[in-house]
C-alpha cells in the first residue's frame, strides 16, 4: 500500500516537477517534501525523477505514479462528495493544439458540455507535450497530429486533413482547381518557423522537386498564418480543416500528405474522459460541413 501522504505530495510535486514550489502550496519544508518523496520512491523501487541540468524530470516510472496520485485524488473528492450528499460533478481535461481546438474539435466539445455532467478544462499544448501530459494524469484526454501514433496510450482515429495552398482570391493559381508544388516555384511563403513538423514536411516535398520559394515570413498558428496571407506577405500551406477569411481561397495539394488526428487517453479512462472521446470521434469530419 503506497503512503497516502508522499502520493499527495508527488503529486503536487509532478505539477511542475520542482520541490520548493511544491513545498510551498503544500506548506512543507523542501526537506520534508524530499523526504516524503525519496520514501515513496523506495515503496515504488525505482526513481521517480532525474536532473536535468539544473532542472528536474519526471521518469517514466514517475510519470505512471504521478498519474495514479491525481486519479487517487480525484477519486477521493468523488468519494467525499456523495458521503456529504454534494452533487458530484466530473472534471475533464482536453490538451490539444491550437489548430485542432479551433478548426476540429469544437462540435465534439459543444456536445460533450451539453450532454455530460462534466466540467470541461482546455489547454493548448503540441503533439508530444499532451502525451507528456496524458501520460503523467495532468490532461485526461489529448488530440493531436501524429503518423505514428504514442505507444502505452488508448488511441483513437479522429480524421485525416488534405493540406492546400491558401492564396488571394486575384492570385493566379486561385483560377486553378488543383496546384501542384511545381506551381509554387519562387513564390513568397508564409512558412512554420524551420524544425516544425510540417516545415520538415514541405522542405522535404519541395527539394525532392526541386522546387524552391522565398521564405517571406514565419509564423506559428494558422491564424496568423491565414492573416499574413491576407494582407499580402505571401502564399501559405495549411490544413484544410482551417476556416478561410474572404478574399483568400485554398486549392489541394495532393502531392503531400494528409494530416491524421488522434486522441488518445491512458488505458481504461474514466466515463466522463471516455464519453469526450466519443464524441471527438463522433464528430471528427465535421469540419468537412463548415
Amino acid at each position: 500500500m503506497l503512503d497516502a501522504d508522499a502520493l499527495r505530495t508527488f503529486a503536487s510535486f509532478a505539477e511542475d516537477a520542482n520541490l520548493s514550489r511544491a513545498a510551498r502550496r503544500l506548506h512543507l519544508s523542501q526537506p520534508a517534501v524530499h523526504a516524503q518523496i525519496k520514501r515513496l520512491e523506495a515503496e515504488v523501487g525505482a526513481p521517480l525523477y532525474r536532473r536535468h541540468g539544473r532542472t528536474l524530470a519526471l521518469t517514466r516510472e514517475g510519470a505512471e505514479v504521478a498519474a495514479f496520485a491525481r486519479d487517487e485524488a480525484e477519486r477521493t473528492r468523488e468519494l467525499l462528495a456523495r458521503v456529504h450528499g454534494e452533487d458530484v460533478t466530473d472534471h475533464v481535461v482536453l490538451t490539444a493544439g491550437a489548430g485542432a481546438l479551433l478548426h476540429v474539435l469544437g462540435p465534439a466539445m459543444r456536445t460533450f458540455t451539453r450532454r455530460a455532467r462534466a466540467h470541461l478544462e482546455v489547454v493548448t499544448a503540441d503533439g508530444p507535450t499532451a502525451v507528456a501530459a496524458v501520460r503523467d494524469g495532468s490532461a485526461h484526454v489529448g488530440v493531436a497530429a501524429f503518423d505514428v501514433p504514442p505507444t502505452g496510450l488508448e488511441v483513437s482515429a479522429v480524421t485525416e486533413v488534405p493540406q492546400v495552398l491558401v492564396v488571394p482570391r486575384g492570385h493566379a493559381l486561385a483560377r486553378r482547381r488543383s496546384v501542384r508544388l511545381e506551381d509554387v516555384d519562387g513564390e513568397r511563403f508564409v512558412l512554420p518557423p524551420a524544425g516544425r513538423p510540417q516545415r520538415a514536411v514541405l522542405d522535404a516535398a519541395l527539394a525532392a522537386r526541386g522546387v524552391s520559394v522565398h521564405p517571406a515570413a514565419t509564423a506559428v498558428g494558422w491564424e496568423l498564418v491565414v492573416h499574413l496571407v491576407a494582407v499580402g506577405a505571401g502564399v501559405a500551406v495549411v490544413n484544410g480543416c482551417v476556416s478561410l477569411p474572404r478574399g483568400l481561397v485554398a486549392r489541394p495539394l495532393g502531392e503531400l500528405p494528409a494530416v491524421r488526428y488522434v486522441t488518445f487517453t491512458r488505458m481504461r479512462p474514466r466515463e466522463a474522459a471516455a464519453a469526450l472521446v466519443r464524441e471527438i470521434v463522433a464528430h471528427g469530419d465535421s469540419w468537412r460541413r463548415t
